[in-house]
């Protein structure tokens, strides 16, 4: 053999493989996480809640029927966890002052804790520390961060470009650059800030996309060289095997072997397609629906994660006090009233609860929900067919169940997404457990546990709960 023809095939064992995964760049990045782990987590959060008995399937555990709120996610019913009737109880710790109206509700349900100055003592989360106080004032945040941002610190990696991509529709339409969310918290006085802004969303996380919306020629060139480096140690290996006795011959083709594996593992270049008609200027959102905004950053979200650039996606819908739909029944019904909020959701002024304005007004936010899962799940990410969706932990829930009254005894949740130990096609009545022991269930289908290891038996309030909820978690 002659030393050219080694020195390139050995070229391709010791300079390719170590490279590919820094050559692959951030945005095809994929995160590896705890073992079994989803590679993302995406909370979608909405105001009012829902109308109970047309959102719960009827039936429970596998054998159900999807209740006229819920239909929308048919499709997709059997990587579906329907959790319902779930009681918000850590409110009741804080007295009459969380339990009833809206203070304190949208900060507490995905965080499992009370408001910053509802703790004596020496402030820290823990429930021998509450004290009884009314929620006020328009600045309020929690003590403590939500769930999201616990399980997307543990599948953050060095290769994300960001740690999360938060995303909001505003409610009476239009954009707004940036604002603080209500639902989501990286820690106490720290809510995740929030574009509702599809074009501003789509120029800071797609960068190699110019203002038009045209794909840069370098972004192109760099998409073509990572495939081509794979093909170049390929055919160094090639080269190389030519004359080997069988023993090197088993040696280098278990090398080859793992190069295959890298190849697979990255995604074709079709997973990170980058939507190209995005509108940039303040102006092309005058006037825009919740559906139409929704539907924008929908595609961003999902063709953004599809590229790796982050662990944690956020949806908030903001501003619902007379939002506009983009469903002419519906918008007629808000229009005709003071506004949305109490009338409607609240069901006063002649409104039933089960109005066709109303209840087509909840089933708008699964309906979206249903459009995010169908985008994730058009983006090939393994060898065998699976999908970002698959691959995923998609989470949607509101601040009330029951507008009427500001219930929070009885919330909806719905978990989509193929990863992740919790069950799917699965239906469970969660009126014998909490909120906080669903969260502490979120955390075990993505595998986060404890530093030392052990599974995480509470979230939220320290002292108030134990446990995930049973017949979620396999």
């Amino acid at each position: 053999m002659r030393r050219r023809r080694f020195l390139v095939g050995m070229g391709g064992l010791c300079v390719g493989l170590p490279m590919l995964h820094k050559f692959a760049g951030p945005e095809l990045a994929r995160a590896s996480g705890p073992e079994g782990a989803p590679k993302r987590i995406i909370m979608v959060a909405y105001q009012m809640g829902t109308h109970v008995p047309q959102w719960a399937p009827s039936g429970t555990g596998s054998n159900f029927t999807l209740g006229t709120i819920t239909e929308p996610v048919a499709p997709f019913v059997d990587r579906c966890l329907f959790v319902s009737n779930c009681p918000n109880a850590v409110l009741n710790v804080g007295g009459h002052g969380y339990v009833y109206g809206h203070p304190a509700k949208k900060e507490s349900v995905f965080t499992g804790t009370l408001l910053q100055h509802s703790f004596g003592g020496n402030g820290a989360n823990h429930i021998n520390n509450v004290i009884s106080s009314s929620p006020n004032g328009h600045f309020r945040t929690p003590n403590g961060p939500s769930v999201d941002h616990v399980i997307g610190q543990a599948l953050l990696t060095s290769e994300h470009r960001r740690p999360s991509i938060d995303l909001g529709i505003w409610g009476r339409g239009g954009v707004r650059d940036w604002v603080n969310s209500l639902f989501f918290y990286e820690g106490p006085s720290n809510p995740v800030s929030i574009t509702a802004h599809p074009g501003l969303a789509f120029a800071s996380l797609f960068n190699g996309v110019d203002p038009d919306g045209q794909i840069d020629e370098g972004f192109q060139s760099l998409q073509r060289r990572k495939k081509s480096v794979l093909d170049a140690v390929r055919e160094s290996f090639v080269d190389l095997r030519q004359g080997l006795d069988v023993r090197d011959r088993e040696v280098l083709d278990d090398h080859a072997d793992k190069i295959r594996q890298i190849e697979l593992d990255l995604p074709p270049l079709a997973t990170c397609n980058v939507p190209t008609d995005i509108p940039q200027g303040d102006q092309a959102y005058a006037g825009m629906s919740m559906m139409q905004l929704a539907d924008l950053q929908n595609r961003i979200m999902a063709q953004a994660m599809g590229c790796g650039i982050a662990p944690v996606g956020r949806i908030e819908y903001l501003d619902q006090e007379k939002p506009l739909f983009g469903i002419p029944s519906v918008d007629n019904a808000v229009a005709s009233v003071q506004d949305w909020h109490h009338p409607i959701v609240h069901a006063v002024e002649g409104w039933s609860k089960s109005s066709n304005a109303r209840v087509t007004g909840f089933r708008f936010f699964v309906q979206k929900f249903a459009d995010l899962l169908g985008y994730l799940d058009d983006i090939v990410e393994g060898p065998d067919g699976q999908t970002a969706l698959d691959n995923s932990l998609v989470v949607l829930g509101s601040d009330l169940a029951e507008g009427d009254g500001h219930a929070a005894n009885d919330l909806c949740f719905l978990v989509a997404g193929g990863s992740g130990p919790g069950k799917r096609g699965y239906h469970v009545n969660a009126q014998n457990h909490n909120v906080n022991r669903f969260l502490t269930s979120l955390l075990h289908m993505a595998r986060v546990t404890n530093p030392d290891g052990s599974p995480i038996q509470q979230f939220g309030l320290s002292g108030f709960t134990q446990g995930p909820i049973p017949d979620i978690v396999v």
